[in-house]
């Protein structure tokens, strides 16, 4: 693997996994603490790093980035793309045939062929490996379709959070969770959706789904409008593709949820948008 590396961004529990896995395995890696929306095009000397280690094969996790991939590709680099999502125009959530691919880490267990024999061996527990990359594909609704008991999910809940304080500092994460419920408490309900509002530069729409799913063992339908980040969200829908075409934006989780997050120089979104599109 010496002329192998992996490009990841350290931002979420699915990267962190397989980051630590990477590092188990011996694959060389190129780690980004870009948050959420990493590009290529947005790491420093990224470049001149895979030139210094004189990497031929790269590996890129949910950093997209066309003028980047193309000059390594005009350095003569082979490059993997690992990714689950679509952005824009920039489709990344389907294959060639249209299908939606399985999430960043299942496709990554895949590429280097690691049973779960393999991950025994490493020190991983299989069962909560796989079920990562189903709760980063399709939240708890997928796990549950997985198979996955009450039990396990419980489990995964705990595992997720060890991975998370990689990049979450633990004081921070009770504040976080503490916005989440109040957040929780001031829900609506709109044409068969939990509206929630939520005030924080950090997102979070995971601890959101977690604390539904803990209190209810569901995961309704939900508009997330998330103010600090001036994002907004629609999950378990089968609009997400709809939404994308009319807004833009990326969709995520099987293609059933969808999100945008308002910029300079782009149309603004509101919830007020969004319901407009919903109930037609």
């Amino acid at each position: 693997m010496n002329n192998e590396v992996l490009i990841v961004p350290i931002n979420d529990t699915e990267a962190v996994l397989i980051a630590k896995i990477a590092a188990a395995i011996g694959l060389p890696m190129i780690i980004s603490w870009q948050e959420h929306g990493a590009t290529l095009d947005k790491e420093k000397d990224l470049l001149k790093k895979i030139k210094a280690g004189n990497y031929q094969k790269i590996f890129i996790v949910e950093m997209p980035g066309i003028k980047t991939e193309v000059k390594l590709q005009q350095l003569g680099k082979q490059i993997v793309i690992i990714d689950h999502h679509q952005y824009g125009t920039l489709d990344r959530a389907h294959d060639t045939h249209g299908k939606i691919k399985p999430s960043s880490l299942e496709q990554f267990l895949k590429l280097f062929n690691l049973t779960d024999k393999k991950l025994l061996a490493l020190g991983f527990l299989p069962r909560l490996v796989r079920g990562i990359g189903i709760l980063d594909r399709g939240f708890v609704g997928a796990l549950g379709r997985a198979g996955y008991s009450e039990n396990e999910i419980k489990k995964l809940f705990v595992y997720r959070k060890k991975l998370n304080t990689i990049f979450v500092d633990p004081a921070k994460e009770i504040i976080y969770k503490k916005k989440v419920q109040e957040a929780w408490k001031k829900r609506k309900e709109w044409n068969g959706f939990f509206v929630v509002t939520i005030n924080s530069k950090f997102g979070l729409r995971a601890y959101l789904s977690e604390l539904i799913w803990l209190r209810s063992k569901k995961s309704p339908p939900l508009i997330l409008v998330e103010k600090g980040r001036n994002a907004i969200s629609v999950q378990e829908t089968q609009s997400g593709k709809a939404l994308l075409k009319r807004f833009g934006g990326f969709i995520f989780g099987e293609g059933n949820n969808w999100g945008y997050k308002n910029q300079p120089g782009r149309k603004k979104v509101t919830l007020i948008d969004v319901k407009k599109f919903l109930i037609v």
